[in-house]
């Protein structure tokens, strides 16, 4: 089984400056995951640019896709995450991450959210998270208690993925770290960059797992959007 983590800066080709659904449906289909968690989607809206982005990209697969919508700008244009995957789900959800009472940080807040679907995989039952966190330090510990929680309540393997905003020695990561491994097993040390894609000094996205066993794992250095994709390949146990 290939997971795959893309933020994809809701379709917009890094080098040409365009939002090219194409490009980015082309680029998930050369490294042929399985299962893809998407990042910075844009959903159906009156702001320009604002199209069915998870459905248009799950056509040109010819893959099962849900959209969880975190916000909507301007009030009017959905935002958020998606997975698109080659097996059917058999749940899927959008779990809103609460936002901090108070916003007392010099940084942009947002609120986001986690995309929860299960699907079966070589018969067993297996849950992926995606998650796109905050740049406010109060909103990621919000998203780790989100999570945990979620974590927390399963009895399946579980494979957590996304734009985490912040690198691997973050303290406020190991709530996580101590449900989960991160299929770079090193990445605290390596630093395996993923942002900005062009000139990745900064490992900020993720692919985070239990119950599985982790085969392999590299970050795609191609560039597609400002981040680059993560792919895992796991065998089930």
């Amino acid at each position: 089984m290939k997971v795959m983590t893309f933020n994809i800066q809701h379709c917009l080709n890094y080098k040409k400056q365009v939002i090219d659904i194409d490009f980015f449906a082309d680029a998930i289909r050369k490294y042929d995951p399985d299962i893809c968690g998407l990042n910075e989607v844009r959903g159906e809206g009156p702001l320009d640019g604002y199209t069915d982005q998870t459905n248009a990209l799950g056509d040109k697969l010819g893959w099962n896709r849900y959209f969880g919508e975190a916000i909507k700008v301007r009030k009017t244009s959905p935002y958020g995450n998606a997975i698109v995957s080659k097996y059917n789900f058999i749940s899927a959800e959008t779990v809103k991450i609460p936002d901090p009472k108070f916003k007392i940080e010099r940084a942009s807040y947002e609120t986001r959210c986690i995309v929860k679907a299960v699907a079966e995989i070589d018969g067993q039952d297996i849950c992926f998270l995606v998650c796109h966190m905050g740049l406010a330090k109060g909103e990621r510990k919000n998203a780790v208690k989100t999570l945990c929680d979620l974590i927390d309540e399963l009895d399946i393997p579980v494979v957590l993925m996304g734009d985490f905003n912040t690198e691997p020695d973050d303290k406020v990561f190991s709530p996580l770290f101590q449900r989960l491994k991160d299929t770079d097993e090193n990445a605290q040390i390596r630093n395996m960059g993923t942002y900005p894609s062009d000139n990745p000094k900064t490992k900020i996205d993720y692919i985070l797992y239990r119950g599985l066993k982790c085969r392999s794992v590299k970050t795609i250095t191609e560039v597609f959007s400002d981040h680059l994709p993560i792919i895992a390949e796991f065998e089930t146990q």
